[in-house]
């Protein structure tokens, strides 16, 4: 910071570009340098994985009788996960699948409740006709009802006629209203 700022001297800041592209500058450098030593020290590790992998591979196909304890391992590990999944899938099931059945009993409970606040009352065959009955005179009166009413109706048709009409002879009154005014 001395190189950048001079206030004792002046009491005015001053800018320094070359002292602060110098840091700039080394800053970079710096990180080109870790990340080269990053890039060999990756590398290195790479190249011990792949040695101990080929080792590995090597002593497996040199080794002439079969891995049990390799397979047996691995059957291991596969059967903890599977039965880790699976209960954990049964036990969200099992959450489900009981609030289900207590939205069921609820359900049940309300319509038990609807029907007892009914009376258990049951609808017999005749009072089913004699509301299809209602129904049947009412859909009839409804269809009179709309039938006079399209009889009383008058066409579009008829109202641009009439309206001609009228036109025509309000045009006839206006010319006689001239004729009028023009004799006196």
């Amino acid at each position: 910071m001395a190189g950048d700022v001079d206030m004792a001297t002046t009491g005015v800041a001053r800018f320094d570009a070359l002292a602060q592209y110098a840091r700039l500058s080394e800053r970079v450098e710096n990180q080109g340098k870790d990340i080269v030593d990053l890039r060999s020290n990756m590398n290195t590790g790479f190249q011990t994985l792949t040695a101990s992998i080929n080792a590995l591979s090597n002593e497996l196909r040199t080794n002439s009788k079969t891995q049990w304890p390799v397979i047996w391992s691995a059957a291991g590990v596969l059967f903890a996960v599977l039965a880790a999944l699976s209960t954990f899938f049964y036990g969200t099931l099992s959450r489900e699948q009981s609030r289900l059945d207590a939205a069921i009993v609820k359900s049940a409970e309300a319509s038990q409740a609807t029907f007892a606040g009914w009376g258990h009352k049951v609808a017999t065959q005749k009072e089913f006709d004699w509301h299809a009955a209602r129904e049947a005179e009412e859909r009839a009166r409804t269809d009179t009802a709309i039938g006079d009413i399209r009889q009383a109706l008058v066409t579009r048709v008829e109202h641009e006629r009439i309206w001609r009409e009228n036109d025509e002879h309000f045009k006839e009154l206006e010319h006689q209203i001239d004729q009028l005014r023009q004799s006196h």
